[in-house]
């Protein structure tokens, strides 16, 4: 049959684009919620060190001030989180998640509430400066798939973005051909399979490309979690040292006990900076 093994040849490259893609996906998303759970963890420690550090008195001014610095980091964490959580309310509310083929709406419906906080919090959000609840209809439609990556989807941006992570997530969403083709002539037959073995070894690049690209946001998101676990697990062995220090005044203390505070202090500060470091 005309094409027949061409067709039979680019079905099997899509196949196996497709396969090597779910594999980087599934690491790509399992250190992703890595990463949050970490953070998640990380912001409850930051709390135990302010708690501890705002019970000694006379403590350093600058001790002060990255305390606020902590709580700024925090603050911005959290508010990540609301704005995922209401941009990914308002696209289900809005349908968006019924749209087929392979865009970003498409993948919506698919994400967990869970899944949209560890992706606004590894990739940042892009605001259009007017909270999404003020919003209404296609507006408030637009303004969720603006930070979902819709638009930097459709604009084809360039790098790793966030619509590109939602993409991902959804896992290769539309990228499926049919391998049947029924017709009345050879010549027609010989067309469709054709035809079919052109958009195989298109998507194939283009499944291949998306998967380098997962596999780059993957590394990024690695070396961001190891540098959250290591100062996380200095602060928790500091924390345990200087919970003695508890409820003193910072003037009594002795040096090497002020040390050991002020090390806590600027490796929690620290720690609360990752809290919001994106890809």
């Amino acid at each position: 049959m005309l094409y027949s093994n061409a067709k039979k040849e680019a079905l099997a490259i899509h196949e196996r684009a497709v396969e090597k893609y779910n594999v980087l996906y599934e690491d790509f998303q399992r250190r992703g919620e890595q990463l949050y759970t970490m953070r998640k963890s990380s912001i409850a420690k930051i709390i135990e060190v302010e708690v501890l550090i705002n019970s000694i008195a006379n403590t350093p001014k600058e001790f002060g001030a990255k305390l606020v610095e902590m709580k700024a980091e925090r603050t911005a964490f959290r508010q990540t989180e609301e704005y995922a959580a209401e941009a990914y309310k308002t696209a289900i509310k809005s349908g968006v998640g019924t749209v087929a083929g392979a865009g970003a709406g498409a993948a919506v419906a698919s994400l967990a509430p869970t899944a949209a906080m560890w992706v606004a919090t590894t990739f940042g959000t892009a605001s259009t400066g007017t909270a999404i609840s003020a919003l209404s209809g296609a507006a408030a439609t637009k303004a969720a798939l603006a930070w979902l990556g819709g638009g930097a989807l459709a604009a084809g941006g360039g790098g790793v973005a966030a619509g590109k992570a939602i993409l991902a997530l959804a896992g290769p969403i539309g990228w499926g051909i049919g391998a049947g083709a029924t017709a009345i002539s050879a010549t027609v037959i010989g067309v469709k399979n054709k035809k079919i073995s052109k958009q195989a070894i298109e998507e194939a690049k283009e499944i291949t490309i998306a998967g380098a690209k997962l596999h780059e946001a993957e590394a990024i998101i690695a070396q961001i979690y190891d540098k959250t676990e290591l100062l996380y697990t200095n602060v928790k062995e500091q924390l345990l040292q200087a919970s003695s220090s508890r409820g003193a005044d910072y003037q009594s203390l002795p040096s090497e006990r002020k040390l050991l505070l002020g090390t806590l202090v600027n490796n929690t500060t620290s720690l609360a900076q990752l809290l919001n470091e994106t890809v």
